[in-house]
């Protein structure tokens, strides 16, 4: 094995708690789609599946949500959308796995296949995705607790901006979906997620649906500076390195040649790449840690191929373990560190770690 995730079994169970502790009478919900935000699925779900915390899973969609069903007896609840395959909307009505409805249109099909469905009412707040607009909500309610096959398991909508630090957009949004939920208190309501959990506790409900935060990741730098949990990382990615050769001041390291060694040096090989999930946008410009300490990556990330600089007296050696993303020793390289060198947030950064990588649970 010479690239892996590990994941940290007792930092998950620990994320989890954080969020029960400030949201006691609402059910927690792990979010695991796409692969567990690319820790995954199987293995995420296999060490929350036996966790007291845990009331069910939520997915994208039904694709991901019958793979989980091999793994869980749990409730499954599909956030956004499903394929109108028949054979596939059956065994959704056979697990209980409860689906999403955004229109009309969507209620009539699923009525029309004559087999009893669990329904996820979403209503857009403001999002401008999926969802019924506010003004259609009253509407389909009352619509669908007429259709003979169908059951409501809940109403639900996704906020906008939760995560940053002006909050009015956000309390504007669940003062619309609360005005319309509180007309049906049989029927159980979710609209927080991570951030909202964290930043607004009047909007806890029923349920929590738990995503990156699960994963010790912050929504944002305003989440993280109102500091009422503790999070701790559960993703650490490792490599080896797989050969160091010498090369003289001057000479060029990758495609295009987009650095030139500034001195004698060496040079560490690691057998991944931008296909395994690690950004080209990288090329540079991040770091890695080998015993302890952080090394720079030099030249153009390849598509299974990193370069890294070494001094010429290193004591380093093939088979060395090497720290993409995570603690090693005192280091540490963060999912923000290099969301920030590349431009985009943490969420991508985890959830581009190709899925075919092995897990190991730690």
């Amino acid at each position: 094995m010479l690239t892996w995730i590990e994941l940290n079994k007792q930092n998950l169970l620990h994320n989890i708690q954080q969020f029960k502790n400030i949201a006691p009478q609402s059910a927690i919900w792990p979010v695991v789609k796409s692969n567990a935000y690319g820790h995954g699925i199987k293995e995420i779900v296999e060490i929350l599946d036996k966790d007291k915390n845990t009331t069910g899973f939520m997915v994208v969609n039904l694709d991901e949500a019958l793979e989980l069903s091999k793994y869980t007896n749990k409730n499954i609840l599909v956030l956004s959308y499903f394929d109108r395959a028949e054979d596939n909307l059956s065994l959704a009505a056979d697990k209980n796995i409860s689906l999403p409805v955004c229109s009309l249109e969507c209620v009539d099909y699923l009525d029309s296949l004559n087999k009893n469905f669990l329904v996820n009412i979403k209503i857009d707040t403001g999002t401008s995705r999926l969802g019924f607009l506010v003004e259609e909500c009253e509407q389909a309610i009352k619509y669908i607790q007429n259709k003979k096959n169908l059951s409501i398991n809940s109403i639900y909508t996704h906020y906008a901006e939760s995560e940053s630090a002006n909050l009015d957009f956000t309390k504007q949004q669940f003062e619309l979906f609360d005005n319309i939920a509180s007309k049906y208190p049989e029927i159980k309501k979710h609209s927080v997620c991570s951030a909202a959990a964290i930043s607004m506790p009047e909007a806890q409900a029923d349920m929590i649906r738990l995503g990156i935060s699960l994963y010790g990741l912050w929504p944002s730098q305003e989440t993280k500076d109102r500091n009422s949990i503790d999070l701790k990382p559960v993703l650490s990615w490792k490599t080896k390195i797989i050969q160091i050769k010498n090369l003289k001041a001057g000479q060029t390291i990758g495609y295009n040649r987009t650095y030139k060694c500034k001195q004698d040096c060496k040079v560490a090989i690691l057998p991944l790449g931008y296909y395994e999930g690690y950004s080209r946008s990288l090329s540079n410009k991040s770091q890695v840690i080998i015993k302890n300490k952080k090394y720079s990556i030099r030249g153009n990330i390849c598509m299974n191929l990193i370069m890294i600089e070494l001094p010429q007296d290193t004591d380093i050696k093939v088979g060395e373990v090497v720290g993409l993303l995570g603690k090693q020793g005192d280091q540490e390289i963060s999912a923000e560190e290099l969301a920030k060198l590349s431009g985009t947030i943490n969420y991508e950064v985890v959830t581009k770690i190709n899925f075919n990588l092995p897990r190991v649970i730690v």
